[in-house]
């Protein structure tokens, strides 16, 4: 019930302010409260690292557990990426999913 009468307030208020300067005091807060739930979001997700990527897993494949090459395949589509020096311990992502360590050559 509150809230409402809050919202109510607030359109009431924005009507007045628009009717007596105009609507680019009404619009141009909100443009800017937009924009920066927009930054402090973005800012937010680089913090948090890629999207969907989290730490390895115990099924993952190791940096340690296979050197030199890997061949990794994508079970969605099929595609094929070799690695000739792994970077982290997670596989890399084709069609939105990990891939997979092929181990027969």
């Amino acid at each position: 019930m509150a809230a409402i009468v809050v919202v109510v307030v607030a359109i009431a208020v924005a009507a007045l302010v628009a009717i007596a300067w105009g609507w680019k005091f009404v619009a141009a807060p909100l443009i800017g409260a937009l924009v920066w739930a927009w930054g402090t979001a973005t800012l937010r997700s680089f913090r948090r690292g890629a999207h969907g990527v989290g730490t390895a897993d115990e099924g993952d494949v190791s940096a340690d557990a296979v050197p030199g090459t890997t061949l990794f395949w994508c079970e969605e589509c099929g595609a094929e990426l070799l690695v000739v020096a792994p970077g982290s311990g997670l596989p890399p992502r084709h069609c939105g999913a990990r891939m997979h360590a092929r181990t027969e050559i």
